[in-house]
């Protein structure tokens, strides 16, 4: 069944400025062409270069001149999907008689129902849910926990404010708990929309964009923090204790028809210190595949991860569900956030079942790994045939180049495959010391040598 892939990705409060096609989460678009197949559609928020498809269906072995990619060079908004222009131009691909087309958009939000309904596409469970903004409801902190609540999962001590008092309260009164809290924007990513107070010292922490200290005068620290991360579209801020992490992981679903979800995959979250001690985040590196957690505990984590995706099954969400963990260093499990769209470990799922077959994680291990620096695609994949680390089909290892910004703005994101988690890191380490090679003129990179 060919597809529509709409790469609806971000949210508001993420993106900021809507018509920026230079963001870097609009750049993302380009990992996402990897759902792409034979016939298949993209409405992207980029154009996709030719030689970026080419190599594209070389290596997942389709012809990518049978995928249109239809793009406006800006974010993919409702109003967009629901344009008479692209409308025209949608009708005109898949033709007026209805066809078994599917849809497969990062957010099922009111547009892509719309869009479902006018095209013929359908009729589709759930699409109901979706057109009333239903998917909302998934995407906010402060839904996630009063529905985790509801389905009994593990949190950590917390509490959903919706003013600066409440917040100073909530503040006090969970601070006590490990000595740190984080205080969560409503509706942000990734995050940035995240901060944590402290009584010790204010260095950076995963998962949050900022760590700053507390004084004596809590009331102040919370006004000042009310006004840096609530706005109009916010419902109100979350307030948990803040646990040191052995493991940082997400479980992700399918909830297709009748509301029962699939599990997919797994991921471990993989971050660094920056180079900068400026900094005061840290740096995200990528994702481990599957996530490497200790039997028990993984099983523990389904088995409450489970009952979380089924009830949001039962209130009518259908599309791509995933649940963020972590493992505390005193042996707890809680869960902190729920994202009712892809992940960001989708791609990588989704190639692995393609080159290698499904049940992939029964023996190969993948890893993303995002913080490459900027390099034009002809430069990386001649230093990836250079040293032989191209991902090969017989050897199933290697690498795949899932998005390389041609403006050289964005780092370069890569997928290492291989048959243990040593070897892909070890790939990984190749690849890094291949790319500090490359020099640099006025006009293009350039790779130096073969590095032998």
């Amino acid at each position: 069944m060919p597809k529509i892939i709409i790469l609806n990705v971000g949210t508001a409060h993420a993106l900021g400025d809507r018509e920026s096609s230079t963001h870097p989460i609009t750049r993302s678009g380009w990992r996402h062409a990897w759902f792409a197949d034979q016939g298949d559609i993209l409405i992207s928020p980029v154009s996709v270069d030719d030689d970026f498809l080419q190599y594209l269906g070389g290596v997942l072995g389709f012809e990518p001149a049978t995928v249109t990619v239809l793009s406006r060079e800006r974010i993919i908004t409702d109003d967009l999907l629901l344009c008479d222009e692209l409308h025209a131009d949608l009708l005109q691909l898949i033709g007026r008689d209805p066809l078994p087309w599917q849809l497969l958009p990062c957010f099922w939000t009111p547009g892509v129902a719309e869009l479902a309904s006018r095209l013929g596409i359908g009729p589709r469970d759930g699409l109901n849910f979706a057109a009333q903004h239903g998917s909302d409801l998934l995407n906010r902190k402060t839904h996630f926990r009063q529905l985790a609540a509801g389905a009994g999962i593990p949190l950590p001590e917390g509490s959903v404010v919706r003013t600066s008092k409440e917040l100073a309260d909530a503040v006090e009164r969970h601070l006590p708990r490990t000595g740190t809290v984080i205080v969560k924007q409503d509706d942000g990513a990734g995050g940035l929309g995240n901060l944590t107070l402290t009584t010790g010292e204010a260095a950076p922490l995963p998962g949050s964009r900022e760590s700053r200290q507390v004084g004596e005068d809590i009331p102040a620290l919370a006004a000042e923090v009310w006004e840096a991360l609530a706005d109009e579209l916010s419902h109100g801020l979350v307030v948990e204790s803040y646990h040191t992490s052995t493991h940082q992981f997400y479980l992700e679903y399918s909830i297709e028809e009748g509301g029962i979800p699939a599990f997919l995959d797994s991921g471990g979250i993989r971050v660094r210190r920056d180079d900068n001690p400026a900094s005061t985040e840290f740096i995200w590196v990528g994702l481990d595949l599957p996530a490497p957690l200790p039997p028990a505990l993984a099983a523990r984590a389904m088995q409450d991860a489970q009952r979380l995706a089924s009830l949001i099954g039962q209130i009518g969400y259908r599309g791509h569900l995933n649940i963020d963990a972590i493992a505390t260093d005193d042996a707890g499990l809680v869960f902190n956030e729920v994202n009712a769209r892809w992940g960001g470990g989708l791609v990588a799922h989704s190639i692995c079942e393609r080159l290698i077959g499904m049940g992939y994680a029964d023996h190969y291990v993948a890893s993303t790994v995002r913080d490459m620096p900027p390099t034009a695609l002809s430069t990386v994949l001649e230093i990836l045939d250079a040293q032989g680390l191209a991902f090969s089909r017989s050897s199933r290892e290697g690498v795949v180049v899932l998005a390389c910004d041609p403006l050289l703005i964005n780092n370069m994101e890569c997928l290492v495959v291989a048959d243990t988690r040593e070897r892909a890191r070890q790939i990984e380490g190749q690849l890094r010391t291949a790319l500090a090679t490359v020099t640099w003129d006025s006009d293009a990179p350039e790779f130096a040598g073969s590095g032998a």
